[in-house]
Order: C-alpha cells, then structure tokens, then sequence
C-alpha cells in the first residue's frame, strides 16, 4: 500500500509543478542585442532590448532582496520580486544558501514548501528526509512527523 500513495502522490506532485510551469512560464532567454542581459530582464528593469548600450545598472536592487541586478539575471530569479518561487524565503536567502532553489518553491518536490521544510526541520533537499517511504509532505498533511521513521500516515 505504501508504494501506491508514494506513487500517487508523486504523480499528484508532478501535476501541481506542470500546472505551476505553464501558469508563471520563465524570463525569456532571447539576447538580441548580444549584451549578456536576456530581454525579458531588460523590459522588466527598463533597458532597452535593442541596444547593446543599454543594460540595467548592476548594483541595483529593486525588490531589496540583497540581491543585485545581475546577481538575480545569474540566479533566473526575479529582480522585481524578493521571492521569485514564494516560498517565504527570499531570493537572497535561498541563493546564498546554495540549498534551496529560489526559482522552485518546493525544492525536493515533497508537497512541503522550501520555507515549511526549514521551519519543521526537515530536508528541502530530500523528499523522504527520514527514508521511511513516506513524502515529507504527506506526513505532514496525515499528523505523521516527517522526522521520525516510525511515525507514519499509517502509524502516527
């Protein structure tokens, strides 16, 4: 029975990141002045796409994350947004942690977001932090603790 609600719940999971995917979409790639700031970067931050001599000032931050401007381009964050994925952890805090990705909300994909994973403890990077077959996030969501291999939706 175990296998089953793992693999339901992963596909569940991979729903929920198609659907997320296709509603934000990315910050285009396409560079067409050959600048090294992809256009979608330069609308959003008021630079001109078409002129090789027009690029964002780098050391600005103008969603105050502590990231700058090329700092966020580097990253694929959001430089008009502290928190690109909306987990509750900033852009800044996920980039310098080198943990957590802070264009995925939910790192590990486990159903727990990158910010609920800190605070519970558990491992963003690990769907199953205490490999006992169970998604950290369904653990969570049946009163199971995701930290202990014998407390199970089956056996909380």
């Amino acid at each position: 029975m175990r296998k089953s609600n793992i693999f339901a719940g992963l596909a569940l999971l991979f729903l929920v990141f198609f659907l997320t995917l296709s509603a934000y979409g990315e910050v285009p790639s396409t560079d067409s002045d050959g600048d090294g700031w992809a256009d979608g970067y330069e609308t959003k931050l008021g630079s001109d796409p078409d002129n090789p001599g027009s690029i964002p000032v780098s050391l600005d931050d103008p969603d105050q994350d502590g990231l700058k401007n090329v700092e966020e381009r580097d990253a694929g964050t959001d430089p008009m947004d502290p928190d690109t994925d909306n987990d509750r952890l900033s852009d800044a805090q996920e980039v310098g942690s080198r943990i957590t990705d802070p264009t995925c909300a939910d790192t590990d994909m486990d159903g727990l977001n990158d910010f609920d994973e800190v605070r519970a403890g558990t491992d963003p990077t690990h769907p199953d932090t205490d490999r006992d077959g169970w998604l950290d996030g369904a653990e969570k969501a049946a009163g199971s603790d995701p930290l202990s291999q014998t407390s199970t939706p089956i056996n909380p």
